[in-house]
């Protein structure tokens, strides 16, 4: 039975289509197949149903280059009027996080993208991880822009009810004002999980007299295809077949709008301002995994009607969860800093009665584009899509603004060789970090974090050696024991996204080890007798001395041909009950013009008494091939040893030298110490979740030479270590 005609309402159904910078081709192409070309089929089979989409400028680029006929048959919808394409940031920055530069400059990209792609200029903008702040308002409008959709979590965190969210508003600062609607939480809920008799019903209890009412849908596109079981529930077995046949059936009452058209025909519900916010599940993601179970253990028992009060967390304490995330987010500022000082610098100036600029303008365009890609968000963050887990997508963002900085460097020094020292609050933290930049490396150090090395730059293989992952506790990792196993995504038991997570092998829930200290290297060790391999792979061993996550005393020099930063503390290890004073010092040689560096290392006993102690230096290396690749291996007194993958755990004696090679990234290290002792080489491998299950990810290799010390009273041992570096243009 048909509502009476006055019974209306009206829905805005569309998707969000998005690729992150950095991943494999054939993870696109599967996104292809099983989600962007069958809802394109489908919906060119209905003409009457009309959809607002969005797709993300990196897989737009793609879609262009592999599947042009893809973009000219969207390029009819369009000119059809039955398709709005709606803008953004070009790259999928979260749009709060980067300078107001970027932020108009990746959104008119995006812009102009889609006009040169579609013929029309979208007049809304998506947002990715839909992350809101109030202040985004003005880089919003100002790029061109009129209005957003936003998550219904920040409209319902006022105190909105249901019946106040079928429309849209209006939100200002500073005098500009941005038109917002609120995406419907229970929408995205039904689809594609509940029958599409289902949803219909539920539109048609929304719909009233006046018929003004609208109803918006904008979710992931990979949610229709992409996600494990819904290919064979959407396409295979007809649900979007069905629900667009319902949609045309029920056309006298409900009425298929776009977003851009609803908001030129109808006037807005007023005014308002919306705190920051996001979708729930990302607010809860946000916060320390102790408390995302306190969080949901109370909204299993708060009433529906106050549970939109608990918001959980806040996007951005992602950078205090993962200081690696951080890490990237600050060196994407300095890298953009960088490229902002060049456009200055470029800007065209008077000479004689001509306009000539100084710096190649074909270069600056490059190098803003690289930055734009590393600013692509899926690396930023966790929840269940992988993102800072995930090392090919840590290591595209840093590629990305390495290639930028390789661009400035070119244009402030030319050929000339430059080695620059800085010292600054890097990570914005109160302490102060030391930062070496040559054209062939980046090397920074935090004293005030066991005078550790946290990031080594190899500028021309564009690779950040110490883009690495701490093991740490993640809420879900509870339910890995509870978990189905292995099984094909794409024909697996259609379920709601976070039922029954999959886990892609057996005994993960062996690997949950959790570091308590940054993986970082230079980082000074004094074992517990009882250590070994194991313990050590495991963190169940002693850590005796209080060197490793603690202040360094620093002081900078220059030589001829060389930078020094000089890195000391006076500090304790425990031997047996007793508290023993003891000195580290180390000495860390940047060569001007070559790769790698070296360090002299001092251990002084400061008291009267000789002791026995247990040294290490840890370093960390990611390497790509530990990632899967067969292209990589170690070697020792340059043969390849057994086991040779950078993955392996292994123990060597007697030795003063290991080879690290990785064939993919175009990088030979070699580390060797003239004191023999032994080394340990580990994996660093995190247990995360994505869409598709639980899974083992490599983040870096550990390589760990040791030596058992005898010092008598005010006793010093002396070791010196040199990391060597060659590089080479990455293989394709």
């Amino acid at each position: 039975m048909l509502l009476a005609d006055h019974d209306r309402i009206h829905l805005a159904f569309g998707l969000y289509n998005h690729q992150p910078v950095g991943n494999w081709d054939h993870v696109i192409e599967d996104a292809y197949q099983h989600s962007y070309l069958p809802f394109l089929d489908v919906l060119e089979r209905h003409p009457l149903i009309r959809v607002t989409l969005h797709y993300g400028g990196h897989l737009l680029h793609w879609l262009a280059e592999h599947h042009p006929e893809f973009v000219g048959r969207l390029r009819a919808m369009v000119s059809a009027k039955q398709v709005e394409i709606l803008g953004g940031a070009f790259y999928e920055p979260i749009l709060a996080l980067i300078p107001p530069e970027d932020q108009h400059g990746q959104i008119r990209h995006l812009s102009t993208t889609v006009q040169r792609l579609f013929g029309a200029e979208p007049t809304g903008a998506a947002l990715a991880g839909r992350v809101w702040e109030p202040h985004l308002v003005r880089p919003i409008v100002g790029a061109g822009l009129k209005y957003s959709v936003l998550d219904d979590q920040p409209f319902r965190a006022l105190g909105l009810r249901n019946d106040e969210l079928y429309g849209y508003y209006e939100t200002e600062d500073l005098g500009e004002t941005l038109s917002v609607f609120a995406n419907s939480r229970e929408l995205r809920a039904l689809i594609p999980f509940e029958t599409p008799e289902s949803v219909i019903e539920r539109l048609r209890q929304q719909a009233t007299a006046n018929g003004g009412r609208l109803l918006v849908h904008m979710d992931d596109g990979a949610k229709l295809g992409g996600w494990p079981g819904t290919y064979q529930a959407v396409y295979v077995e007809g649900w979007l077949e069905r629900f667009f046949q319902l949609l045309e059936i029920n056309q006298d009452w409900l009425v298929l709008t776009t977003l851009a058209e609803y908001r030129e025909r109808h006037r807005s519900w007023g005014r308002l301002y919306l705190p920051a916010g996001s979708f729930t599940e990302m607010q809860t993601w946000a916060l320390p995994p102790e408390q995302v179970v306190r969080l949901e253990d109370l909204r299993a028992t708060v009433a529906p009607e106050f549970a939109d009060f608990l918001q959980g967390g806040y996007w951005r304490h992602f950078l205090v969860r993962y200081p690696e995330s951080n890490n990237m987010h600050k060196k994407m500022l300095r890298v953009a800093a960088d490229v902002r000082r060049w456009s200055t610098q470029a800007a065209p100036v008077a000479v004689g009665r001509s306009m000539q600029a100084p710096s190649a303008p074909m270069n600056l365009t490059r190098a803003q584009e690289a930055l734009w890609r590393g600013q692509s968000h899926d690396a930023y963050w966790h929840g269940v899509f992988g993102g800072i887990y995930l090392n090919h997508l840590r290591g595209a963002n840093y590629s990305a603004l390495l290639e930028a900085e390789a661009l400035c460097d070119e244009a402030r020094h030319g050929d000339d060789v430059f080695c620059e020292l800085e010292v600054q609050d890097f990570d914005r933290d109160g302490a102060l970090e030391v930062l070496v930049s040559s054209r062939s490396q980046n090397l920074y150090f935090a004293p005030g974090y066991g005078g550790a090395l946290f990031e080594h730059d190899l500028k021309l293989a564009r690779h950040n050696l110490l883009d690495t992952l701490a093991r740490r506790p993640e809420s879900y990792h509870s339910q890995i024991t509870q978990s189905l196993p292995v099984r094909d995504a794409h024909s697996a038991p259609f379920a709601a996204l976070g039922e029954h997570p999959a886990v892609k092998e057996r005994g993960l829930e062996r690997m949950l080890h959790y570091d308590w200290y940054r993986r970082l290297s230079l980082l000074d060790h004094f074992f517990h007798p009882d250590t070994h391999l194991e313990t050590f792979y495991n963190v169940s061993y002693g850590e005796q001395g209080d060197f490793i996550n603690q202040p360094y005393d620093f002081q900078t020099d220059e030589r001829e041909g060389e930078l020094l930063i000089h890195l000391s503390r006076d500090g304790h290890v425990w031997v047996g009950s007793e508290f023993w004073p003891v000195r580290v010092a180390k000495t860390v040689r940047v060569p001007k013009e070559a790769g790698g560096f070296t360090v002299d290392y001092a251990v002084t006993n400061l008291w009267d008494r000789p002791v026995s102690l247990w040294f290490g230096v840890e370093f960390n290396l990611n390497v790509r091939s530990g990632a899967g690749h067969e292209r990589g291996y170690y070697s020792l007194s340059g043969r390849q040893v057994e086991p040779a993958h950078p993955a392996a755990l292994s123990e060597d004696e007697h030795i003063s030298e290991v080879g690290l090679r990785d064939e993919s990234l175009g990088v030979d290290a070699h580390l060797a110490w003239d004191v023999t002792g032994t080394l340990w080489r580990l994996p660093v491998e995190t247990v995360s979740r994505s869409e598709s299950g639980f899974e083992r990810v490599y983040q870096s290799s550990v390589l760990l030479p040791h030596w058992r010390l005898s010092l008598d009273e005010n006793g010093q041992w002396r070791c010196r270590l040199v990391l060597d570096l060659k590089q080479r243009v990455p293989a394709s």
